[in-house]
């Protein structure tokens, strides 16, 4: 797989890209069909002036986007550490593929709740396929911004986009009636969608 690297206040040297390369053909043999693989390394300070360093692996296969995302105070452990997220993440997908193939079994239960009726997380993060914009000053509650495109999908396709990414909720365009709905875990294990009327 042809691997993009962008990088954000971190020099990628030679000894890097090999490390890098080394750790992802262990990704080459578990992922197939992989249209886009993008590695986004990133350094920030934080308040107490110490260095982190962030990395964010993103595979395209299709209809599916597969992200995995660490930081660390070294930026190889970083990497390292979001591969290894990413490796899991593919054997997990291709398992349920698998069993899926043989038992046929349904998906969970889907549960329609009306929004006042339980707290639904107000961390959201949107899934990837996203570009991030900058936030203007002022705007302090919103730490990040995202667009993205959006293809109508059916309630099925958002469970597993919302596993693969590995997120308790997934926003998406519904096939069915063509709105925006938002998809998310219960703590029983179960999942609600939210639709406007």
């Amino acid at each position: 797989m042809e691997l993009q690297i962008r990088a954000n206040g971190v020099k990628v040297t030679q000894g890097m890209r090999e490390f890098i390369d080394r750790r992802m053909s262990k990704l080459d043999r578990l992922a197939d069909h992989v249209t886009d693989a993008m590695l986004e390394l990133k350094a920030e300070k934080t308040r107490t002036g110490a260095e982190i360093s962030t990395a964010q692996l993103t595979l395209r296969t299709g209809k599916h986007v597969l992200r995995a995302e660490a930081e660390d105070a070294e930026v190889a452990k970083a990497i390292d550490t979001a591969i290894d997220k990413l490796i899991r993440q593919v054997r997990k997908y291709n398992d349920r593929r698998t069993t899926r193939r043989k038992e046929a079994a349904p998906l969970k239960e889907l549960v329609a709740v009306p929004p006042m009726e339980e707290t639904i997380p107000t961390d959201l993060s949107f899934s990837d396929g996203a570009q991030e914009e900058e936030v203007p000053e002022g705007l302090a509650a919103i730490a990040r911004t995202k667009t993205f495109q959006m293809d109508p999908m059916g309630v099925e396709t958002a469970i597993e986009q919302m596993e693969l990414v590995g997120h308790d909720f997934f926003f998406f365009k519904n096939a069915e009636d063509e709105k925006f709905s938002v998809l998310y875990r219960r703590s029983d294990g179960t999942y609600g969608l939210l639709s406007p009327e």
